[in-house]
């Protein structure tokens, strides 16, 4: 059940938005966000009648009695996740929600994904859902719509992780990957088996590797193709791959464990905490993450022109305790409980 305790947010100017904000509709935290005046739960971890879904990963999906999502995440989402009805709604498309509007914006996550902008009343709650600001080869960041409160995930809301330059961070694995070629060794990628996988695979395109996927990884660089994302060569996993970069899920190397001699990467932001990718048996760690670094999402923050600001997931304690010395008001979503939050 959710917790009883409230707080209020006080309604002062919103940086850039030049008005008071009106509490006028309440927020809670209950195994999940939920906007009771509409009945509408954003990403939460038990099924629910109504859900928006921010992507296609298994922390995010249940199977909602109706859910909103674009029309890529239920693609990538496996049968057993999939709600019961589905409100596909693309990028930029308005749905209309009782009195309120729903817009879906692109968070840069991985193929689907999408932030939620809920207006009503001249007010405007942004949800990020996981969010990568930075994409990296020239491409611009990823766009963060106005709002007055924004609630913001914060996997990634301790100092220590500072991601480095996304692009140095691919050089440094395309010549890892090329040293281990060169001497006759497999190079093995630990990445997540949809988005981060698919995303190496863009990355490294134009350095000319080959690739071969474990199986986890098949069904999604074959959606991925479907809808248009070109991909370099691949091949499904199956016994020796002399000349191939493999991809596999941290979790689970059956299929890589044939693979002899190997060298074995993770690639992840949680490259820069060694006791955490010391477990999956990697050689090596690079730090390319599809969500916001620390100062990223600082970033979000300012370009939101948020007022108010709550924080759920990783380290959003912390991170809404950094935000308060900078002097806006912002609390953890998750371990505050219950609160009042505006539009």
């Amino acid at each position: 059940m959710a917790a009883t305790g409230v707080a209020r947010a006080r309604g002062r100017p919103g940086r850039g938005h030049g008005k008071k904000v009106r509490m006028a509709h309440q927020v809670s935290w209950d195994r999940g966000i939920a906007v009771p005046r509409h009945g509408l739960w954003l990403d939460p971890l038990t099924a629910r009648e109504l859900a928006f879904v921010s992507h296609a990963h298994a922390d995010h999906t249940r199977r909602h009695r109706t859910a909103v999502m674009t029309p890529q995440t239920l693609a990538l989402l496996t049968p057993d996740r999939r709600p019961h009805v589905v409100r596909p709604v693309e990028l930029g498309q308005a749905l209309r929600l009782g009195s309120a509007i729903l817009t879906l914006h692109d968070a840069g996550h991985i193929l689907g994904s999408a932030q939620l902008l809920v207006e009503e009343d001249g007010q405007r709650l942004l949800y990020t859902g996981d969010l990568k600001l930075r994409r990296g080869s020239g491409l611009a960041d990823t766009p963060i719509p106005k709002a007055q409160v924004l609630i913001v995930e914060s996997t990634y809301g301790r100092p220590r992780f500072c991601f480095p330059d996304p692009d140095t961070v691919v050089e440094a694995i395309a010549r890892w990957c090329r040293q281990a070629l060169a001497a006759g060794v497999t190079p093995v990628l630990l990445a997540h088996a949809s988005g981060k996988a698919q995303e190496l695979m863009r990355r490294l395109a134009p350095f000319g590797f080959r690739f071969g996927l474990d199986p986890r990884c098949v069904p999604y660089a074959r959606v991925y193709e479907a809808n248009g994302i070109r991909l370099p060569p691949w091949t499904a996993l199956d016994g020796s791959v002399p000349g191939q970069v493999v991809l596999a899920p941290p979790v689970g190397k059956e299929a890589i464990r044939q693979l002899s001699p190997r060298r074995v990467a993770l690639v992840s932001g949680w490259a820069l905490d060694p006791r955490f990718w010391h477990r999956f048996g990697a050689d090596r760690a690079f730090p390319l993450s599809d969500h916001c670094g620390f100062n990223e999402l600082v970033e979000v923050v300012e370009r939101s022109g948020a007022e108010k600001v709550y924080t759920v997931h990783g380290f959003a304690a912390e991170f809404a305790r950094h935000l308060r010395r900078l002097g806006v008001p912002a609390h953890s979503l998750d371990t505050t409980e219950q609160l009042s939050l505006p539009f």
